[in-house]
């Protein structure tokens, strides 16, 4: 699933870096549809959890045995604070707006029905999620606004594999691979509006690889609407 167009990897990648040093921060960075945010403070702490669904059984004469399931969508929620900016907080890295504004923007993503990207720099976390839960409230007097976010990973249905039409072969009884997809080049990733997670994606078969790209391509001093050094993109 694309994450929109390539205008808006730049202001993904712009929360990343430290655009003085080139040095990279921990943050979060959500994105849904055209709207991209860094989360102001970044979390002391996040939660991943990632189960299975295995059956104990009983067999007669044997006792309990293990059957092995599928795995479950991933889940990932944190806490924090978005700071109000009348405090002018030295240790905030990412979208320094009022508290309000952030809460408008969240509520939109959750009540849109769709899902969103969340990377966090540093970890493997770059998945698509849907937001389950998004509770907030002030406390001491501060104007700052406290949150907890749960989400629940996104897994897109639409596969190539699942929607192979190819025909059985009499001789193993499988279906034949779906055609495969020419590496991307410069010129077909700026004209379908591809950024840098839809390059890798393409390119390397793994969001995850949008690094490689970046580092390919010496993005770590990317300027805030440069889209020349964007159709200039080295897959390597």
């Amino acid at each position: 699933m694309g994450l929109g167009k390539l205008g808006n990897t730049l202001d993904v990648l712009s929360a990343i870096f430290d655009m003085g040093g080139g040095t990279v921060k921990r943050s979060i960075v959500m994105q849904c549809g055209a709207d991209v945010l860094s989360i102001p403070v970044t979390p002391s702490k996040y939660s991943i959890t990632s189960g299975q669904k295995n059956k104990v059984v009983d067999i007669t004469q044997v006792g309990e045995a293990l059957i092995f399931g599928m795995p479950k969508l991933r889940t990932l929620s944190f806490s924090c604070f978005f700071p109000a900016i009348v405090h002018d907080y030295p240790f905030v890295v990412g979208d320094y707006k009022e508290p309000a504004e952030l809460v408008e923007l969240i509520t939109k993503w959750k009540e849109s029905r769709t899902p969103l990207r969340v990377i966090i720099t540093d970890t493997p976390v770059n998945l698509m999620f849907g937001i389950m839960q998004f509770d907030w409230w002030e406390q001491d007097g501060t104007r700052d606004i406290y949150y907890t976010l749960s989400l629940t990973e996104y897994k897109d249905l639409n596969t190539s594999a699942a929607n192979n039409e190819k025909p059985v072969d009499e001789t193993t009884g499988l279906k034949s691979r779906p055609t495969e997809i020419t590496e991307p080049t410069q010129a077909t990733l700026w004209q379908k509006g591809a950024d840098i997670c839809d390059a890798a994606k393409k390119a390397y078969g793994d969001y995850n690889h949008w690094r490689r790209i970046v580092q390919s391509n010496n993005l770590k001093d990317l300027a805030i609407n440069n889209a020349g050094k964007l159709r200039k993109l080295v897959i390597k």
